[in-house]
């Protein structure tokens, strides 16, 4: 038994879904490049913190390789101890600070994409439901 269609209103909800899926792919990309931004931003901002810890890891060698019985170098050698920890300090602060944010721009990344790619499956489907619809009418003159 065949149940009857109605084809323009496959049609619509064809149009309807495209639609929605055109504006989930302008929202997320109006939101993408922000999201991507703090990634970016995070990752340059762990680089330049690590970049430090190995600059203050490499003066604390140097220094401790200095004759000890000098209290000039002596000193020389906890100070770079101090800032070779404290760029440590600042390290473990950037990755505290900055890995949830990355972590929450890239979910909300994937959040986008995921919707985008529903959207577009539920206009696929609608397109088909259409496309075989009108396939199935019986053409003029036959």
């Amino acid at each position: 038994m065949e149940v009857p269609v109605d084809d323009d209103q496959l049609k619509d909800e064809a149009a309807r879904l495209f639609a929605v899926h055109r504006q989930l792919v302008t929202e997320a990309a109006a939101e993408a490049e922000a999201r991507v931004a703090t990634v970016t931003s995070g990752y340059r901002r762990l680089a330049e913190a690590a970049a430090a810890v190995e600059q203050a890891g490499a003066a604390w060698d140097a220094a401790r390789a200095l004759p000890a019985l000098n209290p000039a170098l002596a000193a020389a050698a906890d100070q770079a101890e101090e800032a070779y920890f404290a760029a440590d300090a600042v390290h473990r602060d950037v990755v505290r600070e900055v890995t949830p944010a990355q972590e929450l721009a890239l979910a909300a990344l994937v959040a986008d994409i995921t919707a985008v790619e529903a959207a577009n499956t539920a206009f696929r489907a609608a397109q088909d439901a259409y496309f075989a619809a009108m396939a199935r009418r019986p053409r003029p003159g036959t």
